[in-house]
């Protein structure tokens, strides 16, 4: 059992990392369990500042020993596990519990960024925030903190692999560390946290985070994203405009679906146009006749077709080509292991969906021509061009809206030279039942066919 400055029992080895290792031990004097970490000498700026730090969301620093090249930090007993297991463990968080404990950890940066001198943290990780059994979390392990002089350089360690910023790890010149650093390594860890990817293990990259997570909301993707740029200049200055970004990403998802809803509706005028066209010419009557009753290639003959299904695929391309363009992974939650997914082709998606509706209600008779014989006819005339041919050969005429009970099967019967005066029409006939209140309706579309005639 070894006792520090006389008054600290070390128990245990706790835990070890990369600058030192952290000792569970009991304060005798306090009668209280401590944490003690063993780091290299610090200067006598660095510990008058660490002693200084006063954060609910940091440990306390009771003391700070030094004997020989050794420095021990004796500081607060902390309950929980890092988040590093943790995600290892349950995987990604919730995109809500993930904005909560990243603004938790933004407004202890802008603490540590504030004070006089600013406290670059350099390595900040998963596995050095700890959780706590209430949810809220405390940034541990300052061994690798340092105390900057606003205009002074400083000394600076290259912080984790996956974690520190490209200028920490020498990857600019002169290589150097910053508040802008310590924005990209939160980023870094807001991407692990809604990811579940853990960045200091292989293969170390970090796709979009759009990839990585495509449930993530808009606003938020868009805050990481800035965060981590390889590009200094280019993120966040402070970590409170980190904040304000998070708190104001919402409107941004807003402004964003906003503005899909504006393209799209743009986007599908022309379609709904096109589609329109087709309802008033028949086109899904001869579709329909021809699905059910063969002669698919002679409907595909007629120019009137070819034109209105033309302009559908078309129009119906152009509002697929949309969706590819704004890249719609919020709207669209298509798992990623079928055949096409939502990240890769999400208007291949729609298009197969509004075929499927179109051939679908088109098949069941829904899209006839509204053309009535009834309404070519003069008041005082009902009867139809259009006769009943029964099972033994007996014909009788069809007068409008009046009911027949004929058995067995029937044919409808209509001269040439009649449909060629009044032109394709169609004919609704209404199946009563002997269910009280039931009846179904078939719409029969009427026109001449090339091939019998």
């Amino acid at each position: 059992m070894k006792m520090i400055a006389g008054r600290y029992r070390i128990d245990g080895l706790a835990g070890e990392g990369g600058f030192g290792k952290v000792y569970r031990g009991y304060d005798e004097s306090m009668e209280r369990n401590v944490a003690i970490k063993v780091v290299e000498t610090v200067g006598d700026r660095e510990a008058y500042v660490l002693r200084s730090l006063d954060h609910k969301g940091l440990p306390r620093l009771y003391d700070l020993i030094r004997e020989g090249t050794n420095t021990f930090m004796v500081m607060e007993w902390i309950e929980g596990t890092d988040l590093e297991r943790y995600i290892t463990s349950h995987g990604p968080l919730h995109e809500k519990r993930a904005v909560k404990i990243g603004l938790e950890l933004l407004k202890i940066l802008e603490y540590l960024h504030g004070l006089h001198p600013a406290v670059i943290y350099q390595d900040l990780k998963p596995s050095n925030i700890m959780l706590l059994p209430d949810g809220h979390i405390k940034l541990v392990d300052f061994g690798t903190a340092l105390a900057v002089s606003y205009g002074d350089e400083a000394m600076n360690l290259a912080g984790t692999v996956g974690y520190g910023s490209p200028e920490q790890r020498g990857l600019r010149t002169p290589r150097h560390a910053g508040v802008r650093s310590d924005i990209y390594s939160w980023g870094a860890v807001m991407y692990s946290l809604i990811s579940g990817r853990m960045l200091n293990k292989p293969p170390y990259t970090m796709d979009k985070i759009r990839v990585a997570a495509p449930n993530i909301s808009y606003g938020l993707a868009r805050v990481i994203s800035r965060a981590v740029s390889r590009n200094e200049e280019e993120r966040y200055a402070s970590a409170s405009d980190v904040r304000r970004a998070i708190l104001n990403s919402g409107y941004t998802d807003l402004a964003f679906r906003l503005g899909f809803m504006f393209l799209m509706g743009i986007s599908a005028f022309p379609f709904l146009c096109a589609w329109y066209t087709a309802y008033s010419d028949g086109c899904f009557g001869i579709l329909e006749n021809a699905i059910l009753h063969g002669g698919s290639g002679n409907a595909l003959n007629d120019l009137k077709v070819m034109r209105d299904l033309g302009l559908m695929l078309v129009t119906g391309g152009c509002m697929a080509a949309v969706f590819r363009r704004i890249q719609l992974r919020r709207f669209i939650h298509v798992n990623r292991s079928v055949f096409l997914s939502a990240r890769r082709y999400p208007g291949l998606w729609m298009g197969a969906l509004l075929a499927g509706i179109i051939l679908g209600t088109g098949v069941g008779g829904l899209f006839s021509a509204p053309v009535s014989y009834a309404s070519e006819l003069p008041e005082t005339e009902k009867i139809l061009p259009v006769s009943i041919e029964l099972e033994n050969g007996e014909k009788s005429l069809i007068r409008y809206d009046s009911p027949y009970s004929p058995g067995g099967d029937l044919k409808f019967v209509i001269d040439r030279e009649t449909l060629e005066k009044l032109g394709n029409g169609k004919l609704t006939v209404e199946y009563e039942t002997d269910i009280p209140d039931m009846s179904f309706m078939r719409s029969i579309n009427l026109q001449i066919d090339p091939v019998m005639w």
